[in-house]
């Protein structure tokens, strides 16, 4: 044996006889940096014990167990478990160690320092002491996260999937009053809140975490300065209630579409902004994928939001009213664009201009040929022809006809 072994192993063994002053002190660095930890009675027992279990651990291993040798506490676990439970993030575990691997090298090196050996051995007893703590911790602290990871989402699952059965009891008409709903959920349900839908192509890489974005960004949009209530009915979709009204929201294109279903008040409101939201998601999912804008309101829908005909029935109305307007290509586009500016603007050619940044001339010719092309000038049925134009922005391809 070496005599930097021999040494290390004779320290570890006087360290031992004093272990409980050597956790106390880092049980003191703990309360200093992490106060959290010493708030809970059960989580201060088990973190006692945590502490005590970890060093007679690493001083095992300095005597020359090999690390593999040496169990890991089995206290530690229960401790990583509890915190995951109450929310603690895994980095305080960490942060924990941290504190008494800085206490517990301190107190060697000060011992090692005082050993009588030469400066070249007291160098290298001090960095075979650094490599087996570098080494015990990382070991611990490895199992340490691989419990609280595993915890904690075992935590958020049941978590949510009570959350779900709480939101389906209430949007079928169950679920108890509003003071029952709230505790359950652990979010108002008296007030304003908006109701939206989001969902992710199942192929888009790692959907849960662009849905996380998502609902963060769109809360964003919407000024919220509370986090919304979100429950997650399958792997790719995710439902949510903004607190109060909020405004249009706008997001860059992305994996996510959003359908927003306007605002609604108390449990009521709670189902009915969430149907909307739904008949606006059915509606964007029907529509030709270049068609689709990242958020859709009620709003945006108009009277669509009504229809429950299917796509194909509805793409036949429309030819029938559009005729060849309804070509889906670029020129016959513009007329569209053209004609519906001019229905919005009440049949104004200065208002349908200026929206459209045209001279009117530009527009009244192009109303004519919109008139030519459709086959019969506009009539009774402008609202049938404003309905169409609306089922071709917000449908695209999904109802109008192939250009060749």
């Amino acid at each position: 044996m070496s005599t930097v072994t021999a040494l290390l192993a004779r320290l570890a063994t006087e360290v031992r006889d004093d272990v409980e002053a050597l956790g106390a002190r880092v049980l003191v660095e703990i309360d200093a940096g992490l106060p959290e930890l010493g708030r809970d009675p059960r989580v201060r027992e088990l973190l006692v014990a945590t502490v005590q279990g970890s060093l007679e651990g690493a001083l095992v291993v300095l005597t020359g167990r090999a690390q593999d040798d040496v169990p890991l506490p089995p206290v530690a676990g229960e401790l990583a478990r509890r915190l995951a439970q109450q929310g603690v993030p895994v980095t305080v575990v960490l942060r924990a160690y941290r504190l008494g691997q800085s206490v517990f090298q301190q107190e060697l090196i000060g011992r090692i320092a005082g050993s009588g050996l030469g400066t070249a051995e007291v160098g290298d007893a001090v960095r075979a002491l650094t490599a087996v703590a570098f080494g015990y911790v990382d070991r611990v602290s490895e199992e340490m996260v691989a419990v609280h990871q595993a915890e904690r989402d075992g935590w958020v699952r049941r978590r949510d999937a009570a959350r779900l059965a709480m939101v389906d009891a209430v949007l079928a008409g169950r679920g108890g009053t509003v003071t029952e709903v709230e505790a359950a959920l652990g979010h108002p349900v008296a007030g304003e809140h908006l109701a939206a839908v989001l969902w992710v192509d199942p192929d888009a890489p790692d959907p849960g975490r662009a849905l996380e974005r998502a609902v963060a960004d769109v809360g964003a949009a919407l000024g919220c300065t509370r986090a919304p209530l979100v429950v997650a009915p399958d792997a790719v979709t995710s439902w949510a209630w903004y607190p109060g009204t909020g405004g249009p929201a706008t997001l860059p294109p992305g994996p996510v579409s959003v359908a927003l279903g306007g605002p609604g008040r108390g449990l009521d409101g709670f189902r009915g902004a969430h149907r909307r939201a739904r008949r606006v998601q059915e509606v964007v999912t029907a529509a030709a994928p270049a068609a689709r804008l990242p958020v859709t309101t009620a709003d945006d829908l108009g009277p669509l939001l009504l229809l429950d005909a299917g796509t194909d029935l509805l793409a036949d109305r429309v030819a029938e009213i559009l005729g060849d307007l309804a070509i889906d290509d670029e020129q016959h586009a513009r007329l569209r664009d053209t004609l519906a500016a001019y229905l919005r603007g009440g049949g104004s050619l200065v208002a349908a201009a200026g929206e459209l940044h045209l001279h009117k001339n530009t527009v009244q010719y192009r109303l004519r040929r919109a008139e030519e092309v459709r086959g019969r000038p506009l009539g009774d049925d402008r609202l049938d022809v404003e309905v169409a134009l609306l089922a071709c922005r917000v449908l695209g391809a999904t109802v109008l006809r192939p250009a060749d």
